[in-house]
């Protein structure tokens, strides 16, 4: 069994994630919302472009606008319709039943909290930096490859208190075999290795189930991926 010793580097709040809206985005959602010919705009000024034009419209035509751009292949219009109303006061990136459409709707959540802050719930990801060491040959074996999400998310709970919401809720799962929903929760990771025995993490995920991990600074675990 490998065995590691994690140091939490950084823990930070996240509103949006790099890349998750590029200036094709912002053009798409504008053409959307019957603006006009954008071609002659500058890249750098359509985010604030589509801020401004989705302010004229009603917060719920705003919302089911932007779902239509990021979630169009995943919902219905029916079903958009229905979330674009419940996004006005939840937190459908923590919420929603079908947890791989949450990091999907933390990208809507993000611009539309933008575009209506009194109205809408900010968007609250954080951003986890660890530094994994491992401390045997088999650490050492597994370190050398990509880690799977499986194994990250038992690798972050190990860190958590067994009051933590992620542990309370997948605590078989996290036991067990196997753990589908891990994708669904560590949304953003990277990684990047030091050396033959250390391997770095960046890990991006909803606050409700990594905020656990918030004041712990340096802990063993031996976590594995699913068998």
């Amino acid at each position: 069994m490998a065995r590691y010793r994690i140091d939490v580097r950084s823990f930070t709040e996240v509103q949006e994630i790099e890349g998750s809206w590029t200036p094709a985005d912002f053009r798409q959602v504008l053409d959307a919302l019957d603006f006009g010919d954008t071609s002659d705009v500058a890249e750098a000024d359509l985010r604030e472009l589509c801020l401004l034009a989705l302010q004229d419209r009603e917060p719920a035509e705003a919302a089911a606008v932007l779902l239509a751009h990021k979630l169009g292949d995943a919902l219905g219009k029916g079903q958009r319709q229905n979330v674009s109303h419940e996004m006005l006061d939840e937190k459908l990136w923590e919420e929603y039943a079908d947890m791989h459409l949450h990091e999907r709707f933390f990208h809507v959540g993000s611009v539309l909290h933008q575009a209506f802050p009194r109205v809408v719930p900010l968007p609250d990801a954080v951003e986890v930096r660890l530094e994994v060491r491992a401390e045997d040959v088999e650490g050492e074996r597994v370190l050398a490859g990509t880690l799977h999400e499986s194994l990250l998310v038992r690798l972050l709970a190990d860190g958590m208190p067994e009051s933590a919401t992620l542990r309370r809720m997948f605590g078989d799962a996290l036991r067990g075999a196997r753990f589908p929903e891990a994708e669904s929760i560590a949304w953003i990771v990277t990684q990047q290795h030091v050396d033959a025995r250390i391997a770095e993490l960046r890990i991006i995920g909803s606050g409700y189930w990594l905020d656990a991990l918030r004041q712990t600074k340096s802990y063993g675990s031996s976590a594995r991926a699913d068998g």
